[in-house]
């Protein structure tokens, strides 16, 4: 049995992983259009990273008065791959309502159920808890314009001046996927089709 040549066989392969990348994009894309959509306060993040490319980063956090007590489970599954965030509505948006080590436990703080787990930070200047969110999704990628409009919103709401929010699908599994991010008003979103 003769082999097929290289150049044939390199084409081959190109195709396999052409087609298996496509596939792998069409799965996420679909998996967030029918995951749970939900809003989730988002701040400015500055890693101060050279070379970053054009993409902006954020954190989830909440800000809340001095004196708001954490949410149950805070920082105590910090990175752990089983834990689990409860998320419940609080006005235009949603916040955490603890973490647990498993979906069902989770369940029982909130109906709504991501993998993830939960930082709580209290500064006693401006008065306020933070709490922060680890979801995964930490970065958009955009058009270098874009990127640094968002940059400039997202960095004045460490600052308190401004608001900004994440539009975060979560799909079955229980993975949050960025949709897009709300700044100024204006919806940043990931339609790449």
């Amino acid at each position: 049995m003769k082999l097929p040549s290289l150049p044939i066989r390199i084409v081959a392969a190109a195709v396999v992983l052409t087609l298996a990348l496509i596939g792998v994009v069409v799965r996420e894309g679909l998996a967030r259009q029918e995951g749970q959509q939900v809003v989730l306060a988002i701040t400015g993040y500055d890693p101060r990273e050279l070379l970053t490319g054009h993409y902006v980063r954020f954190q989830f956090r909440s800000e809340f008065p001095t004196g708001t007590p954490c949410p149950p489970g805070h920082g105590g599954y910090s990175r752990r791959p089983d834990a689990w965030v409860a998320l419940t509505p609080a006005g235009d948006h949603h916040v955490a309502a603890g973490a647990a080590l498993s979906r069902e436990a989770a369940r029982k703080l909130g109906a709504i159920v991501v993998r993830g787990d939960i930082d709580c930070l209290a500064r006693q200047a401006p008065d306020t808890t933070w709490v922060i969110l680890n979801l995964g999704p930490e970065r958009m990628h955009t058009d270098q314009a874009q990127a640094e409009a968002i940059e400039k919103v997202l960095l004045a709401t460490r600052d308190g001046a401004a608001t900004a929010k994440a539009v975060v699908s979560i799909g079955r599994d229980g993975k949050a996927r960025l949709k897009g991010l709300i700044v100024g008003g204006k919806l940043f979103d990931l339609d790449w089709f």
